[in-house]
């Protein structure tokens, strides 16, 4: 499906949908990136207070993102979710999620409702490729969501928006910033919006030396175009376009031992067009239709030669539809179709035959409903049957049918306290790289769906400046894949029997002019069937830290906006200079921000980011002696960023 059958299928459906119900005069439905800091859509088809969804959520508004300074994913949730995200380090390099102890593939990520997992990709996606601009809010959901999006989605979520409705006539605002390490950046937004629709803009770039002080540095630049229209009185139609570029210097192409090739580098694009049509048909019936297409295109050195020659690409066409009926204010019930294909090709490091390609297509049937019980009981349920095939080169076509199931319930109770639990089942297909790599090499291992059994439960306290929360997880798969570097195999393989596990406890105080709070979070991914001694460090479990804490603190003096943010992340199993060797005694991660209104539309910022990371020479990276030492290091092999300070200055108009 191309970009003009998109469009063309887009300007059909919003035709269809606005003239079936141009007669009735209800309130125009708003887009989901409108909702407010208390409400999330990421858990539950419809939006929901976070106090009354049994899931947990953690919700990154504007604000948030905006005085991160971050430049991409990775940036960000690694101040908001320390532990949570793994890096090598320097600007640029890949990042990925781990949810509770979840693999990166286990979690799905969303650009409004579009599934972004690069289909070639190595296993989830690489949350460093991701820029931030246009984005207007994230949520992050920990815990089975296959229900919501299917496969790849059994460790958790994260949701990104794009921004919404513009106020009436012309808004924007212009930042630029320069600091240590060579950092330049800079970005535009602007906005106009009038009694029918709006239209809004937003530009990035930022470039910045690495560690190792390679030929290139480090850039990025994103744009971002989104157009919104009322049509009648009760049909939004909204279309958005996304564009992503990342250069990477990769100067470390071997670790045992380490190979120095400064001139190296990748170059990395995704752009994504969607269009979405939401209708309100009566006071009790409302519906959505999200078609769109993700385009992601990569260029990486060949092992061999180092030059940039290897061609990755992975195309998604998916269409997302939802029909709610609400007959009362407590009850609701959602049906859905999710459907998608998604093309993969990578280099043949194996023949003369240029790339080979792979296809996976998905059609997947949802339900949902939730109800109130009794005052302050809630109950969602859901039902998701999804119909996976794949198309591999050489190997006979494969259809799996899968369905998966959650129930939550959410109790309010007096005081302040609310009382939550959800148990669901998941599963995933195969990687298509996975899948590629062991038709490629002859392997002979046929990696099957992998399926999962979870369970969460959580307590929850907000009184006044005061709030708390507790939260268990467990998950049991039955099937895993994985990349096994223990034996000579080297190929992808079926694995059983692994469980992951994480309890969580964060604590706050905030008033309007002063702020704190802090996290300890404790979790594990044990490999059941290992040897003995072996069960934290096998194959299919490394990677994972097992303790991380925290703790972040604002001031607000006058024109002035103190804060400042802490996390120590603990040991974890990696494979290094020997298999299963444990990989540091801890890591800090400290940064400081400072910020100064100097008028209503003019304000600065200095920045400090990665305080406690030693500046690594390359003499010192060459000799191996910042290896293992504390928070020098995020990874074997590679050096830690070390300290940075930005000035920024930001002019609204």
């Amino acid at each position: 499906m191309g970009t003009a059958r998109i469009t063309f299928l887009l300007a059909l459906g919003a035709s269809l949908w606005g003239a079936s119900a141009s007669a009735i005069e209800v309130d125009a439905p708003r887009p989901e990136a409108e909702a407010s800091a208390t409400v999330t859509v990421t858990a539950e088809a419809l939006p929901v207070e976070i106090v009354q969804t049994p899931n947990p959520v953690v919700v990154i508004d504007k604000d948030v993102i905006d005085r991160s300074g971050a430049a991409n994913l990775t940036d960000l949730l690694q101040k908001q979710l320390p532990g949570q995200i793994s890096t090598f380090g320097e600007p640029g390099m890949a990042g990925s999620i781990a949810l509770g102890g979840s693999r990166p593939q286990d979690t799905a990520v969303t650009l409004d409702g579009l599934r972004l997992e690069d289909a070639i990709g190595t296993g989830g996606v690489n949350t460093s490729m991701i820029g931030l601009a246009g984005i207007d809010r994230i949520e992050v959901q920990q815990g089975p969501c296959s229900t919501r999006f299917g496969s790849d989605a059994m460790g958790g979520a994260v949701a990104l928006y794009s921004a919404g409705s513009a106020p009436a006539g012309f808004t924007g605002e212009v930042r630029a910033g320069a600091g240590t390490q060579g950092i330049v950046r800079g970005s535009l937004g602007a906005a106009y919006g009038w009694d029918q629709g709006w239209v809004r803009m937003a530009l990035s770039a930022q470039k910045q030396d690495q560690v190792l002080d390679p030929n290139n540095q480090y850039r990025s630049t994103g744009s971002f175009l989104g157009l919104g229209r009322q049509v009648g009185e009760n049909t939004l139609v909204t279309m958005n376009y996304y564009n992503s570029y990342v250069g990477v210097p990769l100067p470390v192409s071997g670790v045992t031992p380490p190979y120095y090739t400064p001139a190296v580098q990748d170059f990395n694009r995704t752009q994504i067009l969607s269009g979405t049509v939401r209708s309100q048909f009566s006071q009790v019936l409302s519906g959505s239709l999200t078609i769109g297409q993700v385009l992601q295109h990569r260029i990486e050195p060949n092992w061999y030669t180092n030059l940039p020659t290897d061609i990755y690409s992975s195309q998604r066409n998916q269409i997302v539809g939802h029909l709610t009926w609400e007959p009362s204010a407590t009850a609701s019930l959602t049906v859905g179709l999710d459907g998608s294909e998604e093309t993969a090709r990578s280099p043949n490091q194996v023949s003369e035959t240029p790339q080979v390609m792979g296809k996976t297509k998905r059609l997947a049937i949802l339900a949902e409903g939730q109800e109130e019980l009794v005052p302050g009981l809630r109950a969602v349920a859901s039902l998701r049957t999804e119909s996976d095939g794949q198309d591999i080169p050489g190997a006979a076509d494969t259809r799996i049918t899968e369905t998966t199931g959650k129930l939550g319930l959410n109790w309010t109770l007096p005081a302040g306290f609310r009382a939550y639990a959800n148990a669901g089942t998941g599963f995933s297909t195969p990687l298509l790289y996975a899948a590629l790599y062991n038709q490629a090499y002859g392997t002979g291992v046929v990696l099957q769906n992998e399926k999962s059994r979870s369970a969460q439960a959580g307590l929850g306290y907000a009184a006044g400046p005061w709030q708390a929360g507790l939260v268990l997880s467990r998950t049991l798969f039955a099937n895993l894949n994985y990349f096994d570097l223990a034996s000579n195999a080297y190929d992808f393989q079926n694995g059983s029997q692994i469980r992951i596990q994480s309890v969580e406890f964060k604590a706050g105080y905030e008033t309007g002019s002063w702020g704190a709070g802090g996290f300890i979070r404790n979790q594990e991914a044990r490999d059941l069937l290992a040897p003995a001694g072996q069960e934290l460090s096998s194959s299919a479990v490394l990677n994972r830290p097992f303790t991380t804490l925290g703790a972040n603190a604002f001031r607000i003096l006058g024109d002035f906006r103190l804060e400042g943010r802490w996390s120590w992340t603990g040991p974890r199993y990696v494979y290094g200079a020997e298999p299963g060797l444990p990989f540091n005694e801890h890591y800090n991660d400290l940064s400081l921000s400072a910020a100064w209104a100097a008028r209503k539309d003019l304000s600065f910022t200095l920045r400090g980011d990665n305080l406690m990371q030693p500046k690594t020479s390359l003499a010192q990276w060459q000799a191996g002696t910042r290896e293992f030492q504390n928070d020098a290091s995020l990874s074997f092999g590679y050096p830690a960023q070390s300290a940075t300070v930005t000035l920024e200055g930001r002019y609204r108009f």
